[in-house]
């Protein structure tokens, strides 16, 4: 369905003006620490990183399922990413995380991590169902980043059963010796893919 300019332009008010919010460090009660990080972070700011863990938490359910190492899969995954990019998903995560968007949304008081894991599912409930188009598709960015984080964690995939190749677990994990005169050798004789 094609969208009208009126409607473009519309979305694009309302999302600009939710991200600005989620900007905004105004909120009733302050974010809580649910996370630790384990190394420095690349792309995202702290307060996105505890959203983030928080966030993980909910989405990727899986047994032994770590939303700290996730929410650093995430970090180093949008350190590739353009600063644009970086600034956005921060905004987001602070849209998130604010408690003035989410009392005039879904009238809630308190911030994403201060709330108990039901009230959490209820708000990624009504941002997966959002009239507000920025919301579902902040909601589905969210869940995508976080659950590609987590399967490319090795420690994923014995409970999936997923063994890869092994000349893929080669190339992916060790590819210093490609190029040198034993590996050109080795490669020759058929040992390396």
């Amino acid at each position: 369905m094609p969208t009208s300019r009126r409607r473009f332009l519309r979305n694009g008010l309302v999302g600009g003006g939710l991200l600005a919010l989620g900007g905004v460090s105004l909120a009733f009660y302050p974010s809580k620490e649910v996370g630790v990080p384990t190394e420095p972070l690349a792309a995202l700011e702290a307060r996105s990183f505890q959203v983030l863990v928080a966030l993980v938490s909910r989405v990727v359910t899986a047994k032994g399922a770590n939303p700290v190492a996730i929410a650093h899969g995430v970090d180093r995954s949008l350190s590739y990413a353009l600063p644009e990019t970086q600034e956005a998903i921060n905004k987001l995560l602070g849209l998130f995380e604010n408690a003035l968007p989410g009392l005039l949304l879904d009238g809630r008081i308190k911030p994403f991590t201060r709330l108990s894991p039901e009230s959490q599912d209820a708000v990624l409930e009504s941002w997966r169902t959002s009239r507000i188009e920025l919301r579902r598709n902040g909601y589905q960015a969210l869940r995508k980043l976080a659950l590609t984080a987590y399967y490319m964690e090795e420690s994923s995939w014995g409970p999936l059963d997923y063994q890869p190749p092994p000349s893929l677990r080669a190339i992916a994990y060790d590819d210093s010796q490609v190029g040198t005169p034993e590996w050109l050798r080795a490669r020759a004789e058929g040992d390396t893919p």
